[in-house]
């Protein structure tokens, strides 16, 4: 992806050196060897936009089915155990709770990875972007999903889960990344901040001041939670959560949980190559590792041909 992404920047810059100079010539059609090098041009960013949107897609597919088998130590682990302190902002990764090591050593190994291949900074954003995501949207359905079958909803609960994602909000802006982080970790956010509020707080609320002090959550997913609150033995909703007639229909026929469809569109950058393609290559791994290439594409090649057909490996040319 990283070097796909740098051959097609290379590419547009050249379409746009060829397009300026064919408007300075006047006639386009005048130069046919010039109208086939743009079509071959096109032909060829297509081909490269394919890769790069292959390679995203497979690369956010791997990170997110690990990141579903370890998201839910976000909901169920205790970060207050017995005689453990809360690290500060900035901590190293060894030294968050055990519960949230293997969904930030995801985090890291990805950003490791994207900072070794060098990809350009716009697909790094993006290819985080999802990553936060699928995580808000895995976990704020977890989140509404358990409220159903058994007593999840109380306070003691929502402070566990408030620290577990402030600890990794906080650990990923020490990465770099809170902006992004913080704005698609928004909804979970806000839902776990409604079960935060104090029981006694929570009580004397009305469905329009919730409403307002928690615009993202739609009428559904207020209710949900709302309705599933552990307000303690023998208690019931008070009147004042009720949801107004005029939001009563989007409280029956809304969605409770989150889409994975509504992801954010991969958008390519556009030019700021930063290799020269054109200079000379002056790095002899680089040429060693070409014939490297090129002898194993021979012996490759040689495998499917006859024994009478093969001949000896190709002679390797000075640098």
């Amino acid at each position: 992806m990283a070097n796909t992404t740098e051959l097609l920047s290379f590419v547009q810059e050249k379409v746009l050196e060829m397009e300026k100079e064919a408007d300075q010539e006047g006639d386009l059609s005048s130069d046919p060897q010039l109208c086939n090098d743009l079509e071959l041009c096109d032909e060829a960013m297509a081909l490269l936009d394919e890769v790069i949107m292959c390679t995203f897609q497979q690369s956010v597919y791997y990170l997110t089915k690990t990141l579903y088998s370890t998201l839910p130590a976000l909901l169920d682990s205790n970060p207050f155990t017995a005689g453990a302190e809360l690290p500060g902002p900035g901590a190293e990764l060894e030294a968050m709770p055990p519960g949230l090591r293997p969904t930030l050593g995801v985090f890291q190994a990805a950003l490791e990875l994207t900072s070794q291949c060098e990809l350009h900074p716009d697909l790094v954003s993006q290819t985080f972007g999802y990553l936060f995501f699928f995580s808000n949207a895995s976990l704020l359905n977890s989140l509404m999903e358990r409220g159903q079958g058994r007593p999840f909803y109380q306070w003691s609960r929502a402070v566990q889960i408030r620290t577990n994602l402030d600890l990794v909000l906080d650990w990923l802006q020490g990465a770099g990344l809170g902006d992004i982080a913080t704005e698609f970790f928004r909804k979970l956010s806000m839902a776990v901040n409604l079960l935060c509020v104090p029981r006694t707080s929570l009580l004397k609320a009305s469905w329009s001041s919730l409403r307002m002090d928690h615009p993202t959550l739609t009428p559904a997913q207020l209710h949900h939670l709302l309705s599933h609150y552990q307000l303690g033995p023998g208690l019931q909703p008070p009147a004042a959560w009720d949801p107004p007639p005029a939001e009563r229909e989007a409280v029956d026929t809304g969605d409770i949980f989150e889409s994975f469809s509504s992801h954010p569109p991969l958008i390519l950058p556009l030019g700021s190559s930063r290799l020269r393609l054109t200079g000379p290559v002056t790095n002899d791994a680089l040429h060693r590792e070409l014939r490297r290439l090129r002898r194993l594409l021979w012996d490759l090649e040689q495998q499917e041909l006859p024994a009478n057909y093969r001949h000896g490996p190709p002679v390797a040319a000075s640098p």
